[in-house]
């Protein structure tokens, strides 16, 4: 993507998180302090999964936190997090997530350009599988460095 490569300082590995909105937080601090996005962006996506629920987990184990790009996004970019324990978003445990591929869209047309090349990766099963079970941030790094 233009102007955009994954480094290892957007890559977190972590054990577990208290709630899906401390995951959240988590997910996307990488973007907050390479100044990707403001505050409020985080907000918005906290904000927009309480009113229209976990809208953000797009396939089993793996959510896409994004809020629309006037919440404050400032640059495009994204980041890794990948949890050990699965985060719930329902109380039931029916919906949850460990992989939380946080974006930062400047504008609706770069959100569908990520969104192509990340879903690109995730439909490798053999990539998909290596963000899973890295051992350390290079090996995510390079699934979406070695396309």
């Amino acid at each position: 993507m233009d102007g955009f490569e994954l480094t290892t300082q957007l890559v977190r590995m972590e054990k577990s998180a208290k709630n899906w909105e401390e995951a959240i937080r988590i997910s996307t601090q990488d973007l907050l302090n390479g100044g990707y996005i403001k505050e409020s962006y985080v907000d918005g996506i906290i904000d927009c999964v309480k009113e229209f629920g976990p809208y953000i987990v797009i396939a089993p184990d793996i959510a896409l936190p994004h809020a629309r790009p006037e919440k404050g996004a400032i640059k495009i970019g994204y980041s890794i997090t990948r949890f050990e324990e699965p985060v719930l978003f329902e109380e039931d445990g029916s919906v949850d997530a460990k992989l939380f591929i946080s974006l930062s869209c400047v504008h609706d047309d770069t959100h569908i350009l990520m969104l192509q090349e990340i879903v690109e990766i995730l439909s490798d099963d053999a990539k998909k599988e290596v963000l899973f079970t890295a051992r350390d941030k290079e090996e995510i790094v390079k699934v979406f460095t070695n396309k």
